[in-house]
């Protein structure tokens, strides 16, 4: 796996206020209830996001999180260089080498693939995946007859 667990869920919270009302905030329970985020993990996420000024914050009964800055102006990469141990990607997934000189057969075509990852989640925003429908999972449509 490339992303961890929180990188994932930072950029699901992201896609989540990227697509509600501006000029509002938004709380941690209703965020997690609706990207299904453990709200614990959440509120460390947001805090570090709040610490990069990536999001803001409201205290009292009616704060919570929202963006700091326009959607189409973070990128990918703002999250998972801020939210994982080894953004750049420089360690072999299958040797663990950080030698320029790479260890295993594996290390070069990692080196290439890597480069292309870190270059594609500098090209997509949060915008781009706030727009994917559903923000990149189904969402449960409600009708009359399973609302209870």
């Amino acid at each position: 796996m490339v992303f961890s667990k929180g990188t994932g869920y930072g950029i699901r919270a992201l896609a989540y206020l990227a697509r509600q009302s501006e000029g509002r905030t938004y709380g941690i329970g209703e965020i997690a209830a609706n990207e299904k985020i453990p709200s614990e993990y959440l509120r460390k996420l947001l805090s570090e996001l709040r610490r990069h000024r990536l999001v803001s914050s409201a205290k009292g009964i009616h704060g919570g999180y929202m963006l700091a800055r326009p959607a189409h102006l973070i990128t990918l990469w703002d999250v998972f260089s801020l939210l994982d141990q080894d953004p750049y990607l420089d360690e072999c997934i299958i040797c663990g080498s950080r030698d320029k000189d790479r260890s295993c057969p594996i290390c070069r075509e990692w080196k290439q693939i890597s480069d292309s990852l870190v270059h594609l989640l500098k090209c997509q925003t949060i915008a781009d995946f706030a727009n994917y429908p559903s923000g990149g999972h189904k969402k449960v449509q409600r009708t009359k007859s399973n609302k209870q």
